[in-house]
């Protein structure tokens, strides 16, 4: 699998994406992993790395409130629907039959 460059968010003026941030940090571990880079070098990809981290959790969250949005009922009480395939926590999967 061939990784794509990340977008400099300053060259568009455009925020990168979830998907690009996501693979630049992934890049900036694998080279951290790989231990040859220089300290100033591991400082700095570190630092990105935080960064990134930071931006991918603050998108995270805003779509964890648009989904919460989408899911209120009439009277805006959240619905809470078990994801299909999921177990509950005996193991059992749930109270209804699969079929």
């Amino acid at each position: 699998m061939t990784r794509k460059a990340a977008a400099d968010p300053n060259a568009t003026g455009e925020a990168p994406s979830f998907e690009t941030m996501m693979d630049r940090l992934q890049d900036l571990v694998g080279r951290l992993e790989q231990g040859n880079l220089t300290l100033e070098d591991s400082i700095r990809s570190f630092e990105e790395g935080m960064d990134l981290v930071r931006r991918c959790t603050e998108v995270l969250n805003q779509a964890e409130e648009r989904i919460r949005k989408l899911t209120r009922d009439a009277r805006g009480t959240a619905q809470e629907t078990p994801l299909q395939g999921v177990e509950d926590e005996a193991g059992t999967g749930g109270d209804e039959l699969p079929f």
